[in-house]
């Protein structure tokens, strides 16, 4: 390892009271797994540990081993789930094969460690990105803050595989284009959701990272498509006796439109009844009372991103480097979670803006009135802390219509004002050196 690659502490007592707080943090969510561990089975809101892990990882990749589509009603009665998956892509199942041939207890422990393991790697990445490289209170101060907040703790309680998206996410924008190969690996792994990865895949376009993107549709066609061909085969010899991949396909194709109207209708999906969700149209209908379609998200998603995409193709004409911890990050990550559907854990896509702000070392935030900075930074951390958006204090609280919309409105708005500040200044900063990320 070269001396600048080497660990560095600056501060000492923050350093040692960050990682204290770290393990301490660490510790009391795996106690508390085992305190409120959920049984495979039936969803119990009481005891929700490793709930996600089972039904979004564990079983589902199970169920594809053996041929059984995750995304059918088969599956869900056969099975020990809540319910059946909605639409991620089974490639993300396929990459998480290792851990489903494990007897379950033993996957549970080795996801909880690996997911550590992806807090550490998310919070070496944002403080890299903050130009804080390898300051090892700085790393720790953010992997505290990454599992102290309500997405990153919900997620290492649950087992959710959202710690792969962000670090995927960040891995794309970051490399996009010194590493497009590296970038396209990222991107197959951002692929297994959906609303991860069109935004992301139309900003990266307008950003001009067309061979990352190349490279990441080649790769996730192909993990996708493997597994859903044989999911599809598997389909048509139950339902006809005989191979016939186009019957297979149809009934795929059947079962992800009906799981995904399931999904939609639940309380927490949404927009009107929400608590979680992050996107300006969930805000905005909770004060409507209106349920938009699914034509609808796409078309405010286009909205959404019109301006951040402008942005970025004047940054690329203009050959503006910004990278992560840039305009370029900030815009990404903020027209992601404002454009188009996503869940409270998925503000942890705002740790590396978070952490460039509050340092304030990068040419962009470096550019931006105090006043501006801090009021971004205060803005993104609103969805990591907003306490009142949880179930729980909701159902203390009763609100009323008002302030339940006011309280699970909170989130969306502060995320699109953030996006307002960032775009404003954008075109208002000096051209940019964006710091590559090692390996």
């Amino acid at each position: 390892m070269s001396q600048a690659a080497k660990p560095t502490v600056k501060h000492k007592p923050v350093a040692a009271l960050a990682v204290i707080a770290f393990i301490a943090l660490i510790s009391l969510t795996a106690l508390r797994v085992v305190k409120q561990y959920q049984s495979p089975g039936p969803f119990d809101p009481t005891a929700q540990g490793m709930c996600d892990f089972h039904n979004g990882v564990y079983f589902p990749t199970r169920a594809l081993l053996a041929g059984v589509s995750p995304y059918g009603t088969g599956y869900a009665n056969s099975y020990p789930v809540a319910r059946q998956i909605p639409f991620f892509s089974p490639g993300i199942l396929l990459l998480h094969a290792p851990l489903a041939v494990l007897p379950l207890h033993v996957a549970e422990v080795i996801y909880f460690v690996f997911s550590v393991a992806l807090i550490i790697a998310i919070a070496m990445v944002c403080a890299k990105a903050a130009g804080k490289e390898n300051q090892i209170e700085w790393i720790a101060s953010i992997a505290t803050l990454l599992v102290a907040s309500r997405g990153g703790h919900i997620t290492l309680f649950d087992g959710y595989f959202t710690f792969e998206l962000v670090l995927a996410t960040y891995l794309s924008v970051q490399w996009a284009k010194s590493h497009p190969t590296r970038a396209g690996i990222a991107l197959a792994v951002v692929s297994a959701k959906p609303t991860y990865i069109l935004p992301l895949g139309f900003l990266l376009l307008a950003r001009g990272n067309f061979k990352a993107l190349l490279i990441g549709a080649s790769i996730s066609i192909l993990i996708a498509g493997l597994p859903f061909g044989y999911l599809a085969y598997q389909e048509s010899i139950r339902g006809t006796g005989q191979p016939d991949f186009a019957w297979g396909i149809g009934k795929l194709i059947s079962d992800i439109e009906v799981t995904q109207q399931v999904h939609m209708n639940m309380p927490d999906e949404s927009p009107v009844l929400s608590w979680t969700r992050l996107d300006l149209l969930a805000a905005a209908s909770k004060w409507t009372g209106t349920e938009p379609s699914q034509l609808i998200h796409l078309l405010v998603m286009f909205v959404m991103l019109s301006v951040p995409m402008v942005l970025l193709a004047v940054q690329a004409a203009k050959r503006k480097n910004s990278g992560l911890g840039g305009s370029a990050g900030a815009l990404i990550t903020l027209a992601m979670l404002s454009s188009l559907y996503h869940q409270s854990y998925d503000a942890l896509l705002l740790m590396a803006p978070i952490a460039a702000s509050f340092a304030g070392r990068t040419e962009f935030w470096k550019s931006i009135p105090p006043l501006a900075r801090w009021s971004c930074c205060l803005l993104m951390l609103i969805p990591l802390f907003n306490l009142l958006s949880t179930r729980s204090l909701l159902l203390k609280l009763n609100l009323g219509q008002a302030g339940y919309a006011a309280a699970t409105s909170l989130n969306g708005f502060a995320i699109a004002i953030a996006l307002l500040i960032v775009c404003f200044h954008t075109p208002r900063t000096p051209a940019e050196h964006v710091q590559s990320l090692p390996g």
